[in-house]
């Protein structure tokens, strides 16, 4: 399986853009992220909590997630790296089946996850919308935001992330039943 999104992460005053994609094969099973350096295991160590956390059985397979972008030679300053959590994240756990998205090409996700669980996405400006418009190349009408429900994205569809986060509980109490 494969999958791939965009995301933004604000560096310096400015919003840059990062594709972000994944894929499972057969091979020794694990996580991998690559594409952030030495930031990149700390946000492994803190999916694999939070899946134990959430009870979350993974099928024994490699799971790859990959980040692209403008992200080399950046010294970040107040982990703003960590605004590309929340799409590793939902990649990571459709990878692994628990959360039911065939695909997340046309889904906007950014937003940094604390071990709490609980999700800070990017504050909607101006600046940022232009960006999200330009990330999308002008097919914002497709685009699904994927935010807490306390954020306020009036000119997109908006999916609740708490309505996703119970869903991945429901699913598990099912396989138990």
């Amino acid at each position: 399986m494969n999958m791939r999104t965009k995301s933004l992460y604000p560096f310096g005053g400015e919003y840059y853009e990062a594709h972000i994609f994944g894929y499972a094969t057969k091979g020794i099973p694990g996580v991998e992220i690559v594409g952030l350096g030495k930031h990149s295991r700390a946000i492994k160590e803190k999916f694999i909590y939070l899946s134990r956390q959430k009870q979350l059985k993974f099928p024994l397979r490699r799971y790859v997630l990959c980040v692209e972008g403008e992200l080399e030679g950046k010294k970040f300053k107040e982990e703003e790296f960590r605004y590309l959590e929340l799409p590793l994240l939902m990649m990571l756990w459709s990878l692994t089946g628990h959360l039911l998205f065939e695909r997340l090409d046309d889904c906007f996700l950014s937003g940094k996850v604390s071990v709490e669980g609980e999700v800070y996405t990017l504050k909607q400006n101006q600046k940022m919308l232009d960006r999200l418009e330009l990330l999308f190349n002008g097919e914002e009408e497709r685009i699904k935001i994927v935010a807490p429900q306390r954020e306020n994205f009036d000119d997109f569809l908006h999916i609740h992330l708490e309505e996703l986060w119970e869903s991945i509980g429901e699913q598990e109490r099912r396989k138990t039943d």
